[in-house]
């Protein structure tokens, strides 16, 4: 709970301190800088804040007068804050520049956060991709831009090629607001949400919702019924039940999950498209969108880019869900990326070329708790209140980012044996089942 709840200062943090930075500091000097990364120290009451340039120069060093002006700006950055947040103790600010995000290998520097979270058990390891950062600018006239941001809990992360740093520059930034958009429309973690307030209000009778918000539930009921009930929005009560929302999990008490299943279930929820309406037949409901929410996110991200016109691009939320649009400058063939099981020891790996395809992984390594020698995952059945068995991950290629992300859920609830009968609509599926080698999919 702790580790959650600080994150997400984080995320709000560094959500602030770019506004503030990029719209209302205004020294000549930081007009080219922006916030590439916060540290936040536990007790909240220092912020080691990283910086990087819009448009680095290759092979120059970054000078002094940037971090100088930061500094100088550094009250009124902090009485912004304070206003902005409402916060009574405002963290103490210091300024630097992001190294890593300065280095020529720029693309290396942007897998490296994926390919260390592989290190410790994630399903899909994205790394060797084709694409070199040196030598690239012989192979393309096109700019090179990537940046991160802490959003839903996760760190979002983008590498685009634009015809020049300031398109890419708008584009990068168009993108982060989008996920910061739909994490405003879907998180139940912000009481001002438009879910959070469905999940208030929707046992009492009709609520008004959004075009998009009223299509997404819809498209989530489709998943459900296609999955016989695998994947199931309205999972918020048990994922309350198990620990697992804002916490790493525990055993709940027998009459806690008696409560939780008997206020969970797809059937229960109502989505009017044509009037716009949401309504719930059973109290208690809560829709929980753990399982779609990064993976439309990533589709929107992605949607921005474009209309920036960019046509290349690696989006991706944490190493749940990662999107390849085009193709890398050196590969026509699009992006090739070493996809490996749940042990990130195991060194037999597959090399996948994604493009214009999305990738989306559920393992139970992700988040979970031991107790008398069993693992408990954080992937439920929505069915049976328990966590889902049978499967250490589940990879899912497919054309957007929602539907992987949705059906890599899916499978990995109902297992090995639904997956080879049933499929995916649309795409190419891994199966980690427990105690057996990973391999693609093939229907019975």
């Amino acid at each position: 709970m702790a580790s959650h709840i600080h994150d997400r200062a984080v995320g709000t943090l560094t959500r602030e301190l770019s506004r503030i930075v990029s719209q209302e500091v205004r020294d000549p000097a930081v007009v080219a800088i922006r916030v590439s990364k916060v540290e936040l120290s536990q007790d909240k009451r220092n912020a080691h804040v990283l910086v990087a340039f819009w448009d680095p120069k290759d092979g120059e060093e970054p000078g002094r007068e940037p971090l100088e002006a930061l500094e100088r700006a550094t009250p009124f950055i902090r009485k912004s804050l304070g206003r902005s947040l409402r916060m009574r103790h405002v963290p103490e600010l210091r300024f630097s520049y992001d190294l890593a995000e300065q280095h020529t290998s720029r693309i290396e520097t942007l897998l490296k956060g994926i390919r260390d979270e592989s290190k410790k058990g994630l399903g899909v390891l994205f790394a060797a991709i084709a694409l070199q950062a040196a030598g690239t600018a012989e192979v393309s006239a096109l700019e090179r831009l990537e940046s991160s941001a802490a959003i839903m809990g996760s760190e979002f992360r983008i590498a685009c090629y634009a015809p020049t740093k300031k398109v890419a520059a708008g584009a990068v930034t168009a993108a982060f607001d989008e996920v910061r958009r739909v994490d405003a429309l879907l998180s139940n973690y912000k009481q001002d949400s438009e879910l959070s307030r469905v999940n208030r209000e929707a046992s009492r009778g009709e609520v008004q919702v959004s075009e998009e918000l009223a299509a997404l539930l819809d498209r989530c009921l489709s998943y459900s019924r296609a999955s016989e009930g695998a994947f199931d929005i309205t999972v918020g009560a048990l994922v309350k039940a198990w620990g697992f929302y804002g916490g790493e999990g525990k055993m709940p008490r027998p009459w806690t999950l008696w409560w939780a299943r008997r206020h969970t279930g797809y059937q229960h929820l109502l989505v009017d498209q044509a009037k716009g309406t949401v309504r719930f037949t059973r109290s208690g409901l809560q829709l929980d969108p753990g399982g779609i929410g990064k993976g439309y996110a990533v589709d929107r991200a992605i949607a921005a880019l474009r209309e920036y016109g960019v046509e290349t691009a690696l989006v991706s939320s944490g190493a749940s869900s990662i999107y390849a649009l085009g193709a890398p400058p050196d590969n026509a063939d699009g992006w090739n990326l070493d996809v490996r099981g749940a042990d990130a020891n195991d060194s037999e790996f597959m090399t996948v070329t994604l493009k214009n395809e999305s990738l989306s992984t559920s393992g139970s390594y992700e988040k979970f708790f031991d107790k008398d020698g069993t693992r408990y995952g954080h992937i439920l059945d929505p069915r049976t209140g328990q966590p889902a068995l049978g499967m250490t991950a589940v990879s899912v290629i497919g054309p957007n980012a929602i539907d992987t992300e949705a059906w890599s859920t899916a499978l990995f609830v109902n297992g090995a044996k639904w997956a080879r009968k049933h499929g995916v609509p649309e795409g190419r599926v891994l199966l980690c089942p427990e105690g057996e080698a990973c391999g693609w999919l093939a229907q019975e």
